[in-house]
């Protein structure tokens, strides 16, 4: 049975017992091994990640966590309201992933009471994250398009989610500006209006 969640001031402030209690993140890196893995096989979670590997979603999640339990600057991801924004998902979508999340966190050990704090921390987000229909990202105080490509410099170095290529600091790419797929200009060059090759990450 799921548990009420209510949040208190201070819930996103780094919390490094918290983040002692994990070990450090080992317990958290193998709680959402699990997890991801079952939602990856559920039949009400896993359509939202068709296009991405389960290693790079948890990966993010473990650095978003991590930022917020030690104040360190290591998630570059976007936040929840903008990564989140073409996901449909009801209060009841969000309470079964949070319980899924909380019962593999049980699993390997994690108190009621550290659970139930990393609960408040997704419960901060739950007005970004749920909602009825798709609305567009914001930048700048702007909203952006739903569909279509748009070009980029990148600042830092990744990976083409077409080819599976580097890319470095200052080249050029274009991205998708609702599923933030990247592509080199082999995958998508100038004046094309899809990549050459799907996205496979």
């Amino acid at each position: 049975m799921s548990k009420v969640v209510r949040r208190r001031a201070g819930d996103l402030a780094p919390n490094l017992e918290l983040w002692a209690a994990l070990e450090n993140g080992r317990i958290l890196t193998a709680a959402l091994a699990d997890f991801y893995d079952e939602v990856f096989a559920d039949p009400k979670l896993s359509h939202f990640f068709k296009d991405v590997t389960v290693e790079r979603v948890r990966e993010k999640q473990y650095n978003f966590l991590y930022a917020i339990l030690t104040g360190e600057p290591v998630y570059f991801g976007e936040r929840p309201r903008n990564g989140h924004h073409w996901m449909v998902i009801s209060n009841e979508l969000f309470d079964y992933r949070e319980n899924m999340l909380a019962r593999h966190l049980e699993n390997h050990g994690v108190s009621d009471e550290h659970v139930q704090h990393l609960r408040r921390i997704s419960e901060a987000f739950r007005k970004q994250i749920v909602k009825d229909a798709p609305f567009p990202k914001r930048f700048g105080g702007k909203e952006l398009p739903l569909e279509g490509y748009e070009s980029v410099d990148l600042a830092i170095g990744s990976l083409c989610d077409g080819c599976g290529g580097e890319m470095h600091e200052g080249d050029k790419a274009k991205y998708h500006v609702r599923t933030g797929h990247t592509y080199c200009q082999v995958c998508m060059p100038e004046g094309s209006s899809e990549p050459k090759v799907a996205a496979t990450s």
